[in-house]
């Protein structure tokens, strides 16, 4: 019997090994999954003034990727995704992502990975993000915009629009936060 007892002990330990040793394997593969450049572009430019009446009536859209790098040699499954927009200087969520990710992304090893994004800023979000990314003045209204387009149109430069993605992105189990500034391209 006590012999049954060490081996038990001894199997007992070695399972324990084996498991700390993949638990290493995947914490120093963390540090192989690193982010990339981000692109957001406006889905509509700002050529005319019915372009910007339109932005301060329905909102506006926003698409773009994240660009996720795989360092190391095994392939990763994307599990979860969620990254939102906030606004640069206050921290308010502007918009929220809406499209949802395809049935699997895969990170494949020793190669970059374009996640698509898209959102979507309502009429209330627009008129503080463009505040607070110095596009327009601050006492500014949507009235004012609406009605007087033309004198707002030539100050405002969607690529010097701010935003501020915070989030995270996991795959199996490896979690990469996101909390950086962005300028529209």
């Amino acid at each position: 019997m006590p012999k049954l007892k060490n081996i038990l002990i001894i199997v007992a330990v070695i399972l324990s090994f084996g498991i700390a040793y993949k638990l290493y394997k995947r914490l120093k593969d963390t540090e192989k999954l690193k982010l990339g450049a981000t692109s957001l572009k406006a889905a509509k430019k700002l050529e005319s003034f019915s372009d910007l009446k339109d932005i301060f009536i329905n909102g506006f859209a926003m698409k773009g990727y994240i660009e996720v790098r795989n360092f190391s040699d095994k392939d990763y499954t994307i599990d979860q995704l969620s990254l939102d927009c906030y606004s640069p200087k206050s921290n308010k969520l502007v918009a929220e992502q809406t499209n949802i990710l395809p049935k699997s992304v895969v990170l494949k090893s020793r190669q970059t990975t374009n996640i698509p994004l898209e959102y979507n800023v309502d009429l209330i979000n627009s008129l503080s993000l463009f505040k607070e990314s110095d596009l327009i003045p601050a006492d500014t209204t949507v009235w004012q915009i609406v009605t007087e387009p033309s004198k707002y149109c030539g100050q405002i430069n969607l690529r010097n629009l701010k935003v501020k993605l915070i989030g995270f992105i996991q795959a199996e189990g490896i979690t990469l936060s996101v909390n950086e500034d962005y300028l529209l391209l």
